[in-house]
């Protein structure tokens, strides 16, 4: 439903899943819901889910008068989805869409608890589309495209009024210079071996054409690979890594490593399964770690 809406129907189920996503280093969490029904159509599935991130990032700086402040930042964004993906030839080709709003802001209090604009809010309605290709369920091939209208510009200057920054002495690495909502492209592929699902080799590929636009329309990069084996069909292992261009030049590429453990039990007739996922991403190299932990409890119900 978040990454690729056109393999919603792959998988006949009815599914509620909360999630819960936290960056340590700039206190920023994310918590969402998510619903999926791919039971009442063998052709059509559809989703409806809710993101909010929330987070408390801190900026330092000198003032004009030589004094140092720390202020608290207050990031929020919200997105509401509809995903809907189509079985074009179940079994082999699907295609989705997912139409949605978004919204962000950033904000501080000044002296006198007065709140204001780092950035000028946003409020925009966005679209993403995905097709996904599945040859005889030994490889998959997916292509995404994300805030393909909507997408959020990047907070390139925080505007700090009325507080005097003085020159070259803001420190703003934990307001990130991504963009929210950005206009990306992606591509995937996931090769099983054996057929079965619960082991899968992955490679995936993302242009982020919206973050650093401003640096002379460069495109940032991302590339990824990982393996993920299920042990008796209950036990999910994923671990993978991936390399991150971020801005033009080399100084702030950045890598992660990530791994994550699952426990899954699928929905008996007239009962209810679960899907339970634990994530951790660390960044091994380039400038200012990050940390990211992920769970998310999908109930599967059949209701049949």
């Amino acid at each position: 439903m978040l990454t690729n809406p056109a393999n919603m129907g792959f998988t006949r189920q009815f599914l509620i899943d909360p999630v819960y996503q936290a960056q340590i280093e700039n206190n920023t969490h994310g918590v969402g819901i998510q619903a999926m029904d791919s039971l009442l159509n063998p052709r059509v599935a559809v989703g409806l889910g809710y993101i909010a991130t929330l987070g408390v990032p801190r900026v330092t700086f000198e003032d004009d008068r030589g004094g140092s402040h720390e202020l608290a930042m207050f990031h929020m964004a919200h997105e509401i989805g509809l995903p809907v993906a189509v079985n074009a030839v179940p079994g082999w080709l699907a295609f989705g869409v997912r139409p949605k709003f978004l919204q962000s802001s950033l904000r501080f209090a000044d002296g006198q608890g007065d709140a204001h604009d780092a950035k000028k809010e946003r409020y925009a309605f966005g679209l993403d589309f995905a097709m996904t290709v599945s040859i005889k369920q030994y490889v998959n091939v997916a292509v995404v495209g994300q805030n393909l209208v909507g997408p959020a510009p990047p907070v390139t200057a925080l505007k700090l009024d009325p507080f005097v920054v003085a020159p070259d002495s803001l420190d703003r690495k934990q307001v990130s210079l991504l963009s929210d909502f950005p206009r990306t492209l992606a591509h995937g592929l996931a090769i099983f071996p054996t057929r079965y699902h619960g082991f899968s080799l992955n490679f995936d590929g993302m242009y982020d054409f919206t973050s650093f636009r401003h640096q002379d329309k460069y495109t940032r990069m991302t590339f990824a690979g990982g393996a993920e084996y299920t042990i008796k069909n209950l036990v999910p292992l994923r671990f993978g890594g991936y390399w991150d261009s971020r801005g033009r030049g080399k100084q702030d590429d950045r890598g992660f490593i990530a791994c994550g453990i699952g426990f899954v039990r699928d929905a008996p007739k007239r009962g209810i399964g679960f899907d339970l996922g634990l994530g951790f991403s660390r960044q091994v190299t380039g400038p200012d770690p990050e940390t990211r932990l992920a769970v998310n409890l999908g109930l599967r119900i059949n209701p049949q």
